[in-house]
């Protein structure tokens, strides 16, 4: 009879660990599923929506059904996914930002410039101190222009891509900046020293694309990038992510444009596999990121 090798002690562990995991999640989202009154009889599930079989982050398979939690912008719910392996949590695409609402994010960006710009100079200071010939600028998500100003102030020439189309008449008006509304590949011919990407894959249904873009750009122009999401799901943020009903404040109050929620792990992760092959985490101001180099 053939014998098969004995299970690693390690992957025993492995497995152990991801189940014991699982099982705490569950029993978690039990005990506050009871706490929580929420009733979903006018929010409709809807049954034609695709499940999600592999995490957005890591690639895994490992992959479970978690509940539905209320959508702010749309009368119905959307199913929320959470994977084992990395941690990370993600949803289905459901709500699309109709004219009004992006007219709304634009000037949304006007009202926090002030913010933003002090967080532009701090990471400025940084990029300089890491590249002491920056000459010039590229950000993907640019919204109204704010960060792109903070490096024209500072002699540096800068171009971004935003697909709001109302972000490219204000980016223009109030900081004289050109930008692109149109969708950046990696195949951009354009020089750049540094690229940044804020707070913009965490509204994308394949987050690793644009980052595969950004590393086979490094690796042809040897540029660097920084690149931010909000970390808000890790295990100290699970009540949230276990609530029906998020309220302003919980990561999941803005679950109908942000369809993934990343941990460290989870980004890392992707980041690697994209094709970084160093990773230096920082914080300036509210943006918390890592300097990749490819």
């Amino acid at each position: 009879m053939r014998q098969f090798p004995a299970t690693p002690l390690w992957l025993d562990c492995v497995r152990a660990t991801v189940l014991e995991q699982h099982e705490r999640l569950r029993k978690q989202a039990a005990s506050i599923k009871s706490k929580v009154r929420f009733s979903m009889t006018n929010l409709p599930l809807d049954p034609t929506l695709p499940a999600q079989r592999q995490c957005r982050a890591c690639d895994s398979s490992m992959v479970s059904y978690l509940h539905h939690v209320k959508l702010q912008r749309l009368p119905q719910t959307t199913p929320i996914y959470y994977c084992m392996a990395c941690g990370s949590f993600l949803h289905p695409q459901i709500y699309r930002e109709p004219d009004e609402q992006l007219r709304a994010d634009a000037r949304w960006h006007i009202s926090v410039e002030d913010r933003n710009a002090g967080w532009a100079h701090e990471l400025l200071d940084a990029a300089t101190a890491r590249l002491p010939r920056l000459a010039s600028v590229m950000e993907i998500g640019c919204a109204t222009g704010t960060l792109l100003s903070v490096a024209k102030s500072r002699g540096l020439r800068a171009y971004g891509y935003d697909s709001n189309p109302h972000a490219q008449p204000v980016a223009l008006a109030r900081h004289g900046i050109q930008i692109d509304s149109g969708l950046w590949v990696g195949s951009d011919s354009a020089q750049y020293d540094l690229v940044l990407c804020i707070s913009t894959l965490e509204h994308l249904t394949n987050p690793k694309g644009l980052l595969s873009e950004i590393a086979a750009y490094g690796k042809r122009t040897g540029a660097q990038a920084f690149v931010s999401v909000p970390f808000n799901a890790e295990q100290h943020s699970w009540p949230d992510f276990l609530n029906p009903d998020p309220k302003a404040g919980n990561p999941l109050y803005l679950c109908d444009v942000h369809l993934t929620h990343f941990t460290k792990r989870g980004f890392e992760t992707m980041a690697r596999s994209a094709g970084a092959v160093q990773l230096v985490r920082a914080t300036y101001g509210g943006w918390t990121g890592y300097w990749l180099i490819f």
